[in-house]
């Protein structure tokens, strides 16, 4: 009898394969945008945020942040700005198209790449949620701000 196949601590001898590196569901292009409509440009850049942490790209976790506040202070100073009778959502389908394109030139060869690899994504309900959940707390900030200065 082999002394070495008798072991019981002795590791298996099969060949294994490497597992795919990052298996934590990511948000999709298009939850990203469905975030940004419903929720501003800020809940696109928590999921864009979320995306990148994951993917190993903290780095331009700032950037996404600078951009979509950007992006909501020139909306909101537009909407202060203009007459009552331009439109507002020529600038809300702007920004949405501009958090979409953002969003694809970050991260969409990484998306693709996380699908092939058999990643799973996220729900774009909860991408819808999370939405929701910015515009409430920017309402509840823009009341809270006027009542303060009592414009």
């Amino acid at each position: 009898m082999d002394v070495q196949q008798s072991n019981p601590f002795q590791p298996p001898q099969a060949d294994l394969q490497q597992a795919p590196t990052n298996q934590s569901p990511l948000y999709s292009v298009a939850g990203v945008g469905l975030a940004t409509f419903i929720g501003t440009p800020l809940a696109g850049a928590w999921l864009l945020a979320h995306n990148l942490q994951l993917l190993g790209k903290a780095d331009r976790v700032a950037m996404v942040w600078g951009i979509s506040v950007l992006l909501l202070v020139v909306t909101l100073v537009l909407a202060f700005v203009l007459p009552e009778e331009v439109p507002a959502m020529p600038f809300a389908i702007a920004q949405l198209m501009a958090m979409i394109m953002f969003a694809k030139s970050l991260m969409e060869a990484d998306l693709k790449q996380h699908a092939e690899a058999g990643g799973a994504f996220l729900s774009n309900w909860r991408s819808a949620g999370i939405g929701v959940m910015f515009t409430l707390g920017l309402a509840a900030l823009m009341f809270a701000v006027l009542m303060i200065f009592d414009i």
